[in-house]
């Protein structure tokens, strides 16, 4: 009997805490009151139609859900407010705790990194809806906004996998969690240590490809020059570094689902907390030729091999080349001004040489005198006869070497010529056979005399 009670006071117990269970997200500032109201619209400044409405399973679904308004739009105190007053700052600190040292979390190490990075005069403060077009419109520079939204704890490119991860879990502990902000947030969280990042290769190179890969807004681009000061255009190899991304093995791989190929932060900003992007002319950067060996060096990348001194010319491969792309003879003579590669050097080399021996063949061709080179034993430029004589063993011809060219070519012409003869002259030959045999013939026919 006392177990059958106590069986029956759990299950009420459960019962009740289901059912009347706390809001997993009260809002304290009571923000929902107004901005949770459908088709909540003004117009503003700018005559724009804007929404005030903020979906509560959105927000709670987001990766900023468990944030309270008021942590990140401090200034508000009034209902309602003025936009200023909600302006954002993203490196300030809020209530939520990082729960491996228990100090409130904030991005201020990372708004500090970004600061120091080729991308550091963006904003990373000053936000708010009503002025997203105006930087779009003054600024090209990225920024906390634009690289990154309040998007939905689980990216839908992760959707597929959470699904299969949580076929089961899902269900079983949606017994006590439930709801969309468990589904959404809580569920993610713990789907991070299922399947690793949030941000896979892909979409973190989507993140870079949204600027980078506008190549008329790339060309606009001016970079200053760290000790002059001074505005400078940027090269092809900048314009379209999306594109000649898109030609090397790491591109290629990644294109093709196999996640061995290098992203662009793990290239540009392996370290730290992935924000520190400098160009590659400041030896601080990790494309920079004194540190490459270490970028490239990294675990499950070219690691032993590209810190052997012995392949350093493996290092200095231009992996923005603009010669993967077609952009015409200029764009390419102007990287060949700039890169360092042996293959260019190389190719400098040899490409003298062959002009030098060509221009020189042709010299000879038309204006060689080859009595003069037959005194030498040698009939070209290049001495073939010497190595006929010398490498094979054979005897050089020396009717030939006393010819010039044009006595060359005129031989083969009378030889063709006289080839050409000889196969016309039997068909008039055979004629003139023919002719005598038929008198012949008619000298022994016996004439009918009846």
């Amino acid at each position: 009997m006392r177990s059958i009670t106590l069986l029956l006071l759990m299950l009420l117990a459960a019962f009740f805490s289901t059912a009347h269970a706390e809001k997993r997200h009260p809002d304290p500032d009571g923000c929902f009151s107004c901005h949770g109201l459908p088709d909540l619209k003004y117009v503003d400044k700018q005559g724009q139609l804007r929404s005030a409405t903020i979906l509560k399973a959105d927000y709670y679904g987001s990766l900023h859900g468990s944030v309270p308004c008021k942590d990140c739009h401090r200034k508000i105190t009034d209902y309602p407010h003025e936009e200023k007053d909600g302006l954002v700052d993203c490196s300030e600190t809020c209530h939520v705790k990082e729960p491996s040292n228990g100090k409130a979390f904030t991005h201020k190490d990372i708004a500090k990194e970004f600061q120091a990075s080729a991308h550091g005069k963006g904003l990373i403060k000053d936000f708010a809806a009503g002025n997203r077009i105006k930087e779009d419109k003054d600024s090209a520079l990225p920024s906390c906004r634009r690289c990154h939204a309040n998007d939905p704890y689980i990216a839908p490119s992760q959707m597929a996998a959470f699904k299969e991860a949580f076929e089961h879990n899902d269900a079983e502990c949606g017994t006590c969690h439930a709801g969309d902000v468990w589904r959404d947030q809580f569920s993610g969280h713990i789907l991070r240590r299922y399947i690793g990042n949030r941000l896979n290769k892909p979409v973190s190179n989507a993140l870079c490809i949204d600027c980078h890969g506008n190549t008329e807004r790339m060309a606009k681009v001016e970079q200053e020059d760290p000790i002059t000061k001074e505005k400078e255009t940027v090269g092809p190899e900048f314009i379209y570094s999306t594109e000649t991304y898109d030609k090397t093995l790491h591109g290629r791989l990644i294109s093709d689902g196999n996640m061995m190929g290098a992203s662009c932060i793990e290239c540009h900003a392996p370290t730290g907390l992935h924000h520190d992007i400098r160009r590659d002319d400041d030896p601080k950067a990790s494309v920079h030729e004194y540190q490459l060996a270490t970028t490239c060096g990294q675990s499950n990348c070219h690691q032993g091999y590209a810190k052997n001194a012995a392949n350093r010319g493996f290092l200095k491969t231009p992996m923005h080349g603009a010669a993967t792309v077609a952009l015409g003879l200029e764009a390419k003579l102007n990287e060949l001004q700039q890169t360092k590669s042996n293959w260019y050097y190389g190719a400098i080399v040899f490409g003298i040489l062959a002009v030098i021996f060509f221009g020189g063949s042709v010299f000879w061709w038309l204006f060689g005198d080859r009595k003069k080179l037959s005194k030498n034993n040698n009939n070209s430029l290049l001495g073939a006869d010497q190595f006929q004589r010398i490498i094979i063993g054979t005897k050089a011809n020396k009717a030939r070497v006393k010819e010039g060219r044009w006595e060359v070519t005129k031989r083969q012409v009378s030889g063709w010529l006289a080839q050409f003869g000889r196969k016309s002259k039997p068909s008039a030959a055979n004629e003139d056979k023919q002719a005598p045999t038929e008198k012949t013939a008619d000298a022994h026919t016996p004439k009918d005399e009846s």
